[in-house]
């Protein structure tokens, strides 16, 4: 029985841990962030994410471009370094 659960616990802290990147804000507005993933955008539109943090989701992608609508937004400026982190969902569940 202790087998199960600390594999369920890893395979939980795993699928938390895929994705986790940095980007360069190139615009704000509208409580929506305009992110430059670079190569690390792979991400799909609607999907749940944390921007520094904070929860959010995304409403557009375009090539290396992802667009993030989060309440954190409006305090971002443009060129600044951000973390976005794939949110922990349970599936399944």
């Amino acid at each position: 029985m202790k087998k199960i659960i600390i594999m369920l616990a890893l395979s939980v802290f795993a699928a938390a841990a895929a994705f986790a990147a940095e980007g360069k804000v190139v615009s704000v507005a509208d409580g929506h962030a305009v992110v430059d993933m670079g190569a690390d955008a792979k991400l799909k539109k609607g999907a749940g994410v944390k921007l520094n943090g904070k929860a959010g989701k995304v409403t557009a992608v375009e090539g290396n471009i992802v667009t993030i609508k989060a309440k954190n937004a409006a305090d971002l400026k443009a060129g600044e370094t951000v973390k976005v982190d794939k949110a922990a969902s349970m599936q399944g569940c």
